[in-house]
């Protein structure tokens, strides 16, 4: 069943210009498709900062995969890191001590974080 009732303007759409459309949305996905090249290469290119080689994850990689800590030591420095580290800063000590408690059971409690932990230790 048809309505007779038409809403306001019913003069029906206005026809779009393909033409100019598609070469305006050709020129916007040619532009972000660079931008997703430039950050793909960036992602791809090694690093030469000295930041990014003594980060503090890549130490205790190296210091474990050296011996000269065990997995808990190595934890231990994980851990220290995050409470020491710029997302913690704004954190008093009542705050920070609850950081620790939730990150030290977290990696005893979730079964995939305690694999991961028990792989460092064996």
């Amino acid at each position: 069943m048809s309505s007779s009732i038409k809403p306001p303007g019913s003069g029906g759409p206005k026809p779009v210009d393909p033409v100019g459309a598609s070469k305006d949305a050709e020129r916007s996905d040619r532009a972000r498709a660079e931008r997703f090249e430039e950050a793909l290469e960036a992602s791809r290119a090694p690093s030469t900062t000295a930041a990014s080689s003594t980060s503090p994850v890549a130490g205790v990689a190296a210091d474990l995969q050296a011996g000269r800590i065990d997995g808990a030591t190595a934890i231990d420095r994980l851990v220290a890191d995050v409470l020491n580290g710029p997302m913690a800063a704004g954190l008093d000590a009542r705050a920070r001590a609850a950081l620790e408690t939730h990150l030290r059971a977290s990696l005893e409690d979730d079964p995939n974080l305690a694999a991961l932990v028990r792989d460092l230790e064996g």
